[in-house]
């Protein structure tokens, strides 16, 4: 589901999941988090903006622990 309001396109948690590459409680999480904008229309209607979650997702580090051996970067 796309809409676009208010100068904002938004997508649906599950639309938003896919192109993170997540799932959709972690999208959920994110959103309570304040880490990505959100918008609830109730409590089972949350709308994310499209443009954020796809910028986000070109940026989005990498996960878990480093791998034994790896050099860490000081400051």
């Amino acid at each position: 589901m796309n809409l676009k309001t208010g100068g904002r396109n938004l997508c649906s948690t599950e639309d938003a999941a896919k192109i993170y590459g997540c799932t959709t409680g972690r999208i959920r999480q994110l959103a309570r988090a304040g880490a990505i904008w959100s918008h609830h229309f109730s409590a089972h209607m949350v709308a994310l903006d499209l443009d954020e979650i796809t910028r986000k997702a070109k940026e989005k580090p990498a996960t878990g622990r480093p791998r034994s051996g790896a050099k860490l970067k000081r400051a």
